[in-house]
């Protein structure tokens, strides 16, 4: 048994609401619409054979085959003309950048908080060519108590070409807060649908090299640092260069995750 669709009933208006998702998607958003047609008609026709007036049933159809924006993101995408690549294009590059501000200034958060016990652990081992207990006794009756831990931190960089003045709380909220945008742009706009988000996988891609060769380079700059000339700067190193390590390492375990090849309605 099939019925016809209402002209501007719930289903009509979710197939509408699916093509405008769709663009950008070529052969897979034409079979996923045709195929959400025929699911939507067939859905529709057993609600009324149940006994439920025509709006109730298209309308319950539309409620079990789920949300038209989480079906349309899922859509392999086309190749598409240059407006397409460039919406696409910004979109990737507004994510890569708004983590890799985050990164930055979260970075200079996180060497902050490990530099003391650092700073107390290099001055215990006279990494700074000083004598070890200068901290803890005066030379002469009148000379003040020196907090060479709170000197040396000072003098720590809080991320690589940063020093304890830069504005690294400032740099990580901003991060966040660009990301935060984006999400919440993506999930009420066309933005996230595929005629302006990168594929997931081109997307993750981008991820695992940025941040795996920034966080490569980072770390065997914070050993050499750390075996060699400046071990009160190699801290920054290492944390940057693990943290941009980790991003990386998920990103590229991301590009192994299979899209999606049809329709899953309930």
């Amino acid at each position: 048994m099939t019925t016809e669709i209402s002209d501007d009933g719930p289903v009509e208006r979710y197939l509408d609401a699916m093509f405008d998702r769709l663009t950008g998607t070529g052969p897979a958003g034409r079979r996923m619409l045709a195929e959400a047609e025929s699911h939507l008609l067939a859905a529709t026709a057993e609600g009324r054979s149940r006994g439920l007036d025509h709006e109730s049933a298209e309308r319950q159809a539309v409620e079990r085959f789920g949300s038209a924006d989480d079906l349309a993101r899922r859509v392999p995408r086309a190749a598409g003309n240059p407006w397409t690549t460039l919406r696409r294009l910004t979109i990737g590059t507004w994510a890569v950048a708004g983590t890799a501000v985050a990164w930055y200034g979260l970075s200079g958060i996180l060497t902050w908080l490990l530099g003391w016990p650092w700073i107390r652990l290099l001055i215990a081992t006279d990494r700074f060519g000083t004598q070890p207990d200068m901290c803890d006794r005066r030379w002469f009756p009148s000379d003040p108590v020196v907090d060479c831990v709170g000197q040396y931190h000072g003098q720590l960089d809080m991320v690589p070409a940063g020093g304890d003045r830069f504005p690294y709380m400032s740099v990580a909220i901003s991060g966040v807060v660009l990301m935060a945008v984006l999400i919440v742009v993506r999930r009420v706009t066309v933005v996230g649908t595929a005629n302006w988000t990168p594929a997931r996988t081109s997307l993750a891609l981008a991820f695992a090299v940025s941040f795996g060769l920034t966080g490569a380079v980072l770390v065997f700059y914070g050993v050499i640092g750390l075996l060699t000339w400046a071990p009160d700067r190699a801290l920054s190193y290492l944390t940057a260069g693990l943290f941009a390590l980790v991003i990386g390492v998920v990103a590229a375990y991301r590009t192994r995750t299979p899209s999606y090849s049809g329709p899953r309605p309930t």
